[in-house]
């Protein structure tokens, strides 16, 4: 049985079971070094700091900017601390690898056997020490909303969750999608691209000029942390969230065309 873009569903289910096993086994064996994880987890805190300092900055000296308050900003610093949490503990580790993979036969293997290669490409290494990112930024969430101390729906919430996963999907897609060459061109890297594409969302596209606000938009940056943000409060509908998805579903099956077509001009490590 396949899905509509041609990837068996028996084949995922098998790539599933060895990603999970392998992350217990990593997380298995990164909880016998929990001096790593308390480090890891001061210097994620204070880095979280440094970014908030400048919202904290600015909102002192203004009550908002274009509608963005403290606790708006704080909340979408949040989504955005979680994607780069997404792209420290696991697009970093994999997609940064894969000119080694070509040059050491390592991708060879992975093609040999019965798993979705993209998947197991993008997904199989974890950096379980940048973890506690995701708790900070659930954290800062929390202290966004009591600070603003304004309720949202219900529906806006899970819209919201909705659009984040949609943004994910879409920063596992620029990763792919900015390295994929270092298939057939070993020297090629291109993490810089979405490492500043990532630090143009913390800030809401709303406050860019027309010109970088459509850039944003066409990439598209905004439905990474912006979007997600102005649904949970409610200054865009919760139902936009589908428009969210649909972005990422396009941008996906691109995403997976494109390696298999690029894995047509993989010769192997040996050849």
């Amino acid at each position: 049985m396949k899905t509509a873009h041609g990837i068996q569903v028996g084949t995922m289910r098998h790539t599933l079971r060895v990603l999970l096993a392998g992350w217990k086994a990593e997380i298995s064996a990164a909880a016998e070094y929990r001096g790593d994880l308390v480090s890891g987890t001061v210097i994620s805190a204070l880095w979280l700091a440094v970014a908030a300092a400048p919202v904290a900055l600015v909102t002192t000296h203004t009550e908002s900017a274009d509608g963005w308050t403290l606790d708006r900003l704080l909340f979408l610093l949040s989504i955005w601390y979680l994607m780069d949490a997404l792209m420290w503990v696991i697009l970093l580790p994999n997609v940064t690898q894969w000119s080694q993979a070509v040059q050491t036969g390592t991708l060879d293997a992975v093609l040999l056997q019965p798993v979705n290669s993209l998947i197991m490409c993008s997904l199989r290494a974890i950096n379980v020490r940048d973890l506690p990112k995701v708790l900070l930024a659930g954290g800062l969430a929390i202290a966004a909303v009591v600070i603003g101390g304004s309720p949202t729906s219900v529906a806006a919430v899970l819209a919201t969750a909705v659009a984040v996963v949609a943004g994910a999907c879409l920063m596992w897609a620029f990763a792919v999608l900015v390295n994929y060459k270092s298939l057939t061109h070993v020297q090629f890297e291109g993490m810089f691209v979405l490492d500043a594409a990532h630090n143009l969302a913390r800030v809401p596209t709303t406050l860019y000029g027309p010109v970088i606000r459509f850039v944003l938009t066409l990439l598209p940056v905004t439905f990474i942390t912006t979007v997600p943000a102005e649904i949970f409060f409610g200054v865009t509908a919760p139902w936009f969230a589908i428009v969210s998805v649909a972005v990422a579903v396009v941008v996906v099956f691109f995403t997976f065309r494109l390696w298999r077509h690029e894995l047509k001009g993989y010769v192997g490590a040996m050849t």
